[in-house]
């Protein structure tokens, strides 16, 4: 019986799951996707208590946790889709200034580099890459598809320093390409490119701005022909952004829709695919003007639950991590290279979309203190670095203060992170480094080692670029974060 059951997962029929201490849950086993050991059975157990909260009838039942499937499944790439809409298509945008707390075009942005962005296309055909002699400087462009996978990197780490022309091709793409130039082939028509440079002081600005002038993207046939499509360099981000926000009820599904369709998943997920076009949610499927009755209002439902079980995700995965790593969320393995890990792929476009994987950086990020108590900002909090035990890096790393969104927390003294970069820092006479987390500046020579943080809930992230192997091996862990 058992090998009977396991089969039948394999074929992706529509076997129930079963929960230790739970009813069986409705939705395919597949649509959940697999899981990390971080989350490993937890999308179940919280959509079966969801659904019995939701009772309803067996067929209710299950279009309200197939429906919080999809949305777990979804979000990630609507959250790529909602970002690099705010960009013109195919041309590459870069930024000459660092990021401040008006700027919320991304999750968890960095101070440590300027930003390269650009919404690509490949509808049309390949796209050019173009990127200058950056004289050693740290650079990378990540190159992300329409399901928040990193695919491919640019950068100091796997391509060097010098000048060169990619190629950046569609699926399936069989045409000729120009000598000289590397092949890089999209999984999907829509790419996210996020570019980074490194920026060592403002008075370092000019200098970067002249070189993020040599990041271009040019259709195949225009290059071909000797154009070159100058990017945009703007002085300073542009006003008036807004949070992401992403469509809610039935207007979810049907962007999802639209989604799926311009940009088809991997065949890997076609199960799940299978699963969610039984209760109307798929590519050019319209569930707020095809779907009515009982389904619909489970439909309408389940993103709200769906919402639940990712915050909740959040904190699981944290605690995971905290046990074995000081307290710290550190470096999911799977970031950016999520395969079927559908729940994973959600808490990482919830809190750090667009992040690197961890050959690139390495995020440990802190939602609590060592102790597991949620970060606050009416409370006073030590980071210790010993001797010889500052973030092992090839490149640079910085520790960096967020709201409880995600956001940069605006503070009279404009600091917004520290790192091996920030002038002022002062050592123990052991050589150790302190840093205070709290709202109100500490007193005398501590300032200078001074991180504000807002008067409510808060995170850290730390980001060390290009980390050495001691940070992927336990040989080092990011000090526990003590309330004081």
């Amino acid at each position: 019986m058992r090998r009977a059951c396991l089969a039948l997962l394999l074929l992706g029929l529509a076997v129930p799951v079963a929960l230790a201490g739970a009813r069986t849950l409705s939705v395919r086993a597949c649509a959940l996707g697999t899981s990390a050991p971080d989350l490993r059975g937890f999308a179940a157990r919280e959509l079966s208590r969801a659904e019995r909260r939701f009772g309803g009838s067996a067929a209710a039942r299950r279009g309200f946790s197939t429906a919080a499937a999809a949305y777990l499944y979804g979000l990630p790439a609507l959250s790529v889709s909602q970002t690099v809409q705010r960009f013109p298509v195919n041309q590459m945008i870069s930024i000459g200034a660092l990021v401040d707390p008006t700027v919320k075009t991304v999750v968890a942005p960095n101070v440590d580099t300027t930003y390269t962005v650009a919404q690509l296309n490949l509808a049309a055909g390949p796209l050019i890459l173009d990127v200058p002699d950056t004289g050693g400087r740290y650079y990378v462009l990540q190159l992300l598809d329409a399901y928040s996978n990193t695919f491919r990197y640019i950068g100091r780490r796997t391509t060097g320093t010098d000048a060169a022309s990619y190629a950046l091709v569609p699926p399936g793409f069989s045409g000729a390409l120009p000598a000289g130039v590397g092949r890089i082939e999209s999984p999907t028509p829509l790419v996210w490119l996020l570019g980074r440079t490194l920026v060592r002081g403002l008075a370092d600005l000019p200098a970067v701005t002249g070189l993020m002038g040599g990041y271009r993207a040019t259709a195949l046939g225009r290059w071909a022909g000797g154009e070159r499509q100058s990017p945009l360099v703007l002085p300073a981000f542009p006003a008036n952004q807004t949070a992401l926000e992403l469509p809610d009820g039935l207007a979810f599904y049907d962007a999802l829709g639209a989604h799926l369709a311009a940009n088809p998943p991997p065949r890997a997920d076609a199960c799940a695919l299978r699963a969610y076009a039984r209760v109307g949610i798929g590519p050019r499927r319209s569930p707020s003007t095809e779907v009515q009755g009982t389904l619909r209002k489970a439909l309408e439902r389940a993103p709200r639950a769906a919402r639940r079980i990712l915050s909740r995700s959040v904190g699981q995965a944290n605690a995971y991590s905290r046990r074995r790593n000081n307290g710290w969320l550190v470096s999911l393995p799977y970031i950016g290279d999520f395969g079927r890990n559908y729940l994973g792929r959600a808490v990482v476009a919830k809190f750090a979309l667009g992040a690197n994987t961890p050959a690139e950086t390495v995020y440990p990020a802190a939602f609590s203190d060592s102790r597991g108590r949620p970060l606050r900002g009416k409370g006073s909090y030590t980071l210790r670095f010993e001797r010889g035990e500052l973030p092992p890096v090839g490149a640079f790393w910085s520790l960096t203060m967020y709201d409880g969104e995600g956001y940069l927390y605006p503070n009279g003294a404009e600091r917004y992170a520290v790192g091996d970069r920030t002038r002022g820092l002062r050592r123990g006479r052991d050589g150790s480094l302190t840093l205070y987390v709290q709202h109100r500046p500490p007193h005398g020579r501590r300032r200078g080692n001074w991180l504000p943080a807002p008067r409510g809930r808060f995170r850290l992230i730390m980001r060390l670029y290009e980390p050495k192997r001691a940070a992927f091996n336990g040989n080092w862990r990011p000090p526990p974060v003590r309330r004081r």
